[in-house]
């Protein structure tokens, strides 16, 4: 699980560490004048460091297409998952920490859950690789139940009296109030719902259709008929529906419902040459990268290598490097023919 989260977004430790230093020296900074018990003050620093390190570090492959937020019952489904338990955890020590330094739970609980939907809404808007989902905001919020009960608890045992009451309710409900409208709006007027009424497959007949048929005539020509759509998922992002779509020109995958390409392949897999040079085939390739994949070739010189002797076609292929000149997992491949007709891309 570790080794694929890394995989998946190589600077999340150094961004942590960053936040870290940062968070932690503020709240250990403020900790005596405000009589904050000092190691709670920077253990809530490293975990409000580690909440916006996990949420908004950029994954390799970047935006995940049209900005959508799930929202229904159905979303529910998937907070019992291990991405489920993941986004519980990641709020139990930040509500837990915060209720310590700050006494006052009814305050702690509404700021998480103000936390929360910002970091559905704004890790979509960056172009994170991550989506908005409503499934999340749940599970964080219990998240943030869990640790203000353990927290409340053990200030009792320690004789230390949370500070309910009414200026704390009359402050959780301003926070509440005001941030959670703030985000409504943002999400509002810049991410679309996409409404999950009882999990994916109850998605509309026409939405299956309609947006599989516009990518269909955009990769394989107009006059593409639509023949099959079905949504699955993959083991390794449960929550992440996924249509493949078949065509009498090829199929396809894509991420739904933002509509992001995964993959695709023309029906006839044979080689058919052309009259086209290597710089005219790079150009093709090049330029259905920039309209299919400009989140993954941006900055990035792509490899032209021929898939036959012959020369009939060629393969580009993209990878990234970090900062330390060290190759990342993720890569793309588009395969095209001397004729100009885009064989196949597929990205991992």
């Amino acid at each position: 699980m570790i080794e694929a989260i890394l995989s998946s977004a190589p600077a999340l430790f150094p961004v942590f560490a960053v936040l870290g230093l940062a968070l932690g020296t503020v709240a250990l900074w403020q900790a005596r004048p405000r009589q904050w018990p000092a190691a709670a003050a920077v253990l809530w620093g490293l975990s409000l460091a580690g909440e916006v390190a996990a949420t908004l570090t950029p994954t390799v492959t970047g935006s995940a297409g049209k900005p959508t937020c799930s929202i229904g019952t159905g979303v529910w489904e998937t907070a019992t998952t291990a991405q489920g338990l993941m986004n519980i955890a990641l709020y139990v020590p930040l509500a837990l920490f915060a209720t310590l330094v700050l006494r006052r739970p009814l305050t702690v609980l509404a700021a998480c859950a103000v936390l929360s939907a910002a970091t559905e809404a704004f890790q979509t808007l960056l172009g994170t690789g991550r989506s908005c989902d409503a499934a999340d905001l749940v599970d964080n919020v219990l998240g943030a139940l869990i640790g203000t009960v353990a927290a409340v608890l053990w200030l009792w045992l320690r004789r230390h009296k949370p500070l309910f009451g009414r200026r704390d309710g009359l402050h959780g409900l301003a926070a509440a109030g005001t941030g959670l409208a703030a985000v409504t709006a943002v999400i509002w007027l810049y991410v679309p719902l996409h409404h999950d009424a009882a999990g994916f497959n109850a998605h509309s007949t026409a939405d299956e259709t309609e947006i599989p048929q516009r990518i269909a005539a955009q990769l394989f020509g107009p006059g593409t008929v639509l023949q099959t759509t079905r949504l699955t998922t993959t083991p390794e992002k449960p929550s992440q529906p996924i249509l493949d779509a078949t065509t009498d020109r090829g199929q396809f995958r894509i991420e739904w419902p933002t509509g992001r390409l995964l993959n695709s392949a023309s029906a006839d897999s044979l080689i058919d040459p052309g009259p086209l040079t290597r710089d005219q085939v790079l150009k093709v390739g090049t330029d259905f990268a920039a309209v299919w994949f400009s989140d993954l070739t941006r900055a990035v010189t792509p490899t032209l290598t021929p898939t036959d002797t012959a020369g009939g076609a060629y393969t580009l292929t993209y990878r990234r490097y970090d900062a330390d000149n060290v190759l990342l997992p993720m890569r793309l491949d588009i395969t095209v023919s001397t004729s100009g007709r885009v064989m196949a891309s597929s990205v991992r």
